[in-house]
Formats: C-alpha cells, structure tokens, sequence
C-alpha cells in the first residue's frame, strides 16, 4: 500500500506539474495566436475538432483501458489490442475523408471540410501510440508520460505561431496538431521500451471488448456533453460566436482539463490496484477528491471574482464579449472537476456501465434545453445549460458512489469543507474590495489586477490553514 501511496503521490505531482506547465506554455502561445488570429479562425478550427473528437472516439474502442484493468498475461493482451487498433485508425481516417463533405454540409461551413480532412490522419498516427501509452501508465511511469507531454506541448506551440507568422492562418494550427501527434506517438515508443510481436489471443480480445464497449459508450456520452454545446453554438450562431464561446469554455475547464483529467490518469491504475480492498479504496477515494475541491473550489469563486479581467489580461479587447459566458461556465467546470474520483472507482471496481448512464441522463438535458436556451439567450444561455446539466450529473453520481464504496454524506462534506468555505470567503473579500475601491487609470489595471489575486490568494491559504491544518501539510508532504 505505502509504495502504491508513493507511485500514485509520484504520478499526481508529475502529471499535475507538466499539466499546468502545458497550460502555461498554452496561454502563452495563445496570447500571441490570438493577436496574430481571430476568433473565426479559432472557431473554425474548433468546429473541425468537433468532427475529430467525435470519430476520435472509435479510436481504440476501450482496449487501451481495458488493458490497464487487466491483471494477467500482459504481454499477450497487448499484442492483441495492438493487432486492433491500428486497424481501427486507419479505418477511421478513411471514412472521415469520404464523409467530410457531408460534416460540412452539417455544420453549415464548406470551408471545415478541407481541415477535417488534413486532421484525419492522425487518426493512423495516435493508433500506433494507444498501446505503448497505456503501458506506461499502466506501470504508472507518469515521469515519462509527463516528459512527453511537455515536449509535445512546446512543439506544438512554436509550430503554430511560425506558421501564423507566415500567414498560414487557420492552416497553422492544423499543421502544428499533425506535427504535435506525430511526435507524442514516437516519443512514447521510445520512452515504453515495448515491442509489438504477432500475437492475437481470441479469448482476450472478448474479454477486453467487454470491458471497453462500456468505456466506448461512455465516450460517446462524454463526447456529446463536450461537443453538443460547440456544434450548437456553430451551426445556429457562427463561427465568431463559436471562438468566444471556446475560450471561455477553455478557461473555465482549466482544472477539469489540465489537473482532473491528470489525477484520473494516475488513480484510475491505482483504484484498479485496490478494486479488492473497499477499506483502502474508500480512503484513497476520499482523499483524491479532498485535493481535488481544494484546487476546483477556489479556483471557481476566482474565475466569478476576477473572471472579465483574466479575459482583458491575456486575450486582449477584443475579447470581451465572453466575459459573461465565462462567468457562467465557471460553475460548469466546478462540477466537472469535483467528480473526477468517481469515474475511475467505477471503472477499478467493474461498473464501467455506471457512467455511461449517469452521463446519457445529462446529455438528455442537452438535447431538450440547449436549442432554445441558444435561440433566446444566445451563447449565455447555452452555458446555463450546460452549468445545470454537469450539477445535475453530481448528484446523480453520488448516490451510487455512497453505496459502492459505504460513504457518508457527511464524509462528503468533510472533504469539501476547507475548500468551500475557505474559497467563500476569499471570493466575498475580492468582490468588496474590487467594488469599493475607486477606478484606476487604465495605467493601473495591471497592478490591480496583481494585488487582488495576490490578496485573494493569502486570504484563500489564511483561511484554509485555520480551517483544517492537516491539508496544508497533507499537500506540503506531498509536493516535498
């Protein structure tokens, strides 16, 4: 258990760390596209990516993670899963390029259809990866994965500014994605060390279908809870409406993206470890989402408090029209990011259909609301929408979790506690101060803009060490 401890603390901290430092790498990069660019350009390129995404998740159908599940004769499982799923990307790859006109014609915008086409091919380049990629975090060599990561990061940041530099425009950034993909996929074949050899093994290939035609459906819901709102917004508002709405998704799902998704990566190894012993897997439960609402919390209440000066800050004037959807979409990416122990418990423990389910309820609500919230109230309506249906998500998700691993509601409230009232209060101080306090000149607004987020941040760590002084030093041990 304690050297568990230490490889999932180990795979959290490097995976966490290289997430914000890809982040920061992004932002930085994004400053710059979004001066060289426009929004059409951005929305263009988003609108391509809701056709890749969508076909992107047959591309390995839930092998990849079935074999992280798997317990025995590794070497032969891999082989088989590798047998598959190349076939599938390149299979993949043809049909979107028979189909891209036809995803046009969809989406009302003939010009995707050449940038669909181009993105298509790494579906044969990520299919090469799955297996050796799964390996890795299978053995939970999270260093190496987040090597990779950052290298792939950099690459394709400065790809795509030289070509937006060289007037490729939209192009730059489909350029920089291939060559972003081509470089992760032989970056992890080297990092993995592992060899395909000609080997299919019938039994095992059932067993792991079994197991990842769930975590293939459950895809697809998730794909519809990430996209529908993006397909919407460009068919019905266009494609400048598209590129405000995504940035301010973008920011609102920071953590969701660049750290929850990193701890699910490392607990999801690490629950399939524990699936035997409840005890240790509830423990492990409830101090994963401990963390979790100690960083989602507060950074919720600092997107509401300092949200439409973040949007000024890094993306410029122009910009500001997605001030409001930000302010939103920042309960979205609260409740995104609080769950994220509960997919992998239900996977380690062999429910993968459980999130399926609870997902096809939320996408439900997209399917009934998110037209007609779009039509009234345009882009802010559509991440109401979204905001309710991810909340709605939580509570269904809770029950079940309770029952699967014998929780409390009260245990629940515990693990949110630091965080949530800390973060209350940090919100309520910037608030008051940010309203009471005379206008700068526009000189000042960076200053200001410092010494409230500075101010909240002391407020935030003040408040959470007076809370509960074990966090600090649980995360402190960690890091150190």
């Amino acid at each position: 258990m304690n050297q568990l401890k230490r490889q999932t603390v180990s795979g959290i901290k490097w995976l966490v760390g290289s997430s914000f430092l890809q982040r920061a790498i992004q932002i930085a990069s994004t400053v710059v596209l979004a001066r060289l660019l426009g929004p059409a350009e951005f929305g263009l390129f988003s609108l391509a990516f809701v056709a890749i995404d969508a076909l992107g998740l047959f591309k390995s159908m839930g092998f990849d993670s079935a074999l992280i599940q798997h317990k025995d004769n590794i070497d032969k499982a891999a082989n088989t899963a590798f047998f598959i799923i190349p076939m599938l990307g390149i299979t993949l790859y043809l049909i979107l390029n028979i189909f891209a006109p036809t995803i046009g014609r969809f989406l009302n915008n003939i010009e995707v259809v050449g940038i669909i086409r181009a993105l298509g091919i790494i579906f044969v380049i990520s299919c090469l990866g799955k297996v050796p990629h799964a390996l890795l975090e299978k053995n939970m060599r999270f260093r190496q994965v987040a090597i990779i990561e950052i290298t792939t990061a950099i690459i394709y940041s400065l790809s795509a500014i030289i070509l937006a530099l060289l007037k490729f425009r939209v192009w730059s950034l489909v350029v920089a994605y291939i060559l972003k993909t081509l470089y992760q996929n032989t970056l992890t074949f080297i990092f993995s060390r592992w060899h395909p050899k000609f080997e299919f093994d019938k039994k095992i290939a059932l067993e792991m279908f079994h197991f990842g035609k769930f975590l293939f459906l459950g895809g697809l819901v998730w794909f519809l809870k990430m996209n529908l709102d993006n397909i919407l917004v460009g068919k019905l508002l266009g494609v400048t409406a598209l590129g405000l709405y995504a940035i301010a998704f973008n920011l609102a799902n920071f953590l969701a993206d660049y750290f929850a998704s990193k701890v699910y990566r490392v607990i999801f190894p690490a629950f399939s470890k524990l699936q035997s012993d409840i005890y240790d897997l509830k423990q492990a439960f409830l101090k994963t989402t401990k963390l979790v609402a100690i960083f989602a919390f507060p950074f919720c209440l600092g997107l509401l408090s300092l949200g439409g000066e973040l949007i000024r800050l890094i993306y410029g004037s122009k910009w500001l029209q997605a001030i409001p959807i930000l302010k939103v979409l920042a309960f979205a990416g609260l409740f995104n990011t609080l769950p994220v122990a509960m997919g992998p418990l239900f996977n380690a423990t062999g429910h993968p259909k459980a999130g399926f389910w609870f997902g096809v309820i939320q996408v439900g609500l997209f399917f009934l609301f998110l037209t007609p919230a779009a039509r009234i109230w345009g882009t802010v309506g559509v991440g109401v929408v979204v905001s309710i249906s991810s909340l709605i998500a939580v509570l269904v998700y809770l029950p079940f979790t309770m029952k699967l691993i014998q929780i409390k509601l009260s245990d629940i409230y515990n693990v949110f506690k630091p965080g949530l009232l800390s973060s209350l209060l940090m919100g309520l101080v910037i608030i008051l101060l940010k309203y009471s306090l005379p206008q700068q000149p526009e000189i000042f607004f960076y200053y200001r803009i410092s010494i409230l987020s500075l101010l909240g941040l002391t407020i935030y760590l003040f408040s959470l060490f007076k809370i509960e002084k074990a966090v600090l030093k649980e995360i402190r041990q960690m890091i150190f």
